[in-house]
């Protein structure tokens, strides 16, 4: 179990990534995040209703994630070629956190 200073580290990184970025949906997902980091015993019924929003995040940033690979291209270390490796890593991660959540509301486990 990480401590809090840990947490407080990696919500003082999501800030920066906020700034850079500048992305609602982004910011969104990253508190989510967040807040599942800091109480991950998540009611099924709630996991229920997170599925269908972090889904809907993921396919925004695999959309962007594309856009950032071919019309926006940038070299290595541009701008755009971070923002691109961050919606692909967003989608990732959330993609996976939702196959938990999944998991979670299957089998009615979690609070």
């Amino acid at each position: 179990m990480e401590s809090t200073l840990e947490y407080i580290n990696n919500v003082t990184e999501f800030n920066d990534l906020h700034e850079f970025m500048g992305d609602k949906e982004l910011d969104e997902a990253l508190a989510i995040i967040v807040k599942i980091m800091m109480k991950p015993d998540i009611p099924s019924v709630q996991a229920v209703a997170l599925i269908g929003k972090l889904q809907a995040m993921s396919a925004k940033f695999a959309v962007l994630a594309t856009y950032y690979t071919t019309i926006a291209k940038g070299p290595s270390g541009s701008v755009n070629n971070t923002k691109k490796n961050v919606y692909y890593t967003m989608k990732e991660s959330i993609d996976k956190i939702v196959d938990a959540l999944k998991y979670l509301a299957r089998y009615n486990l979690g609070a």
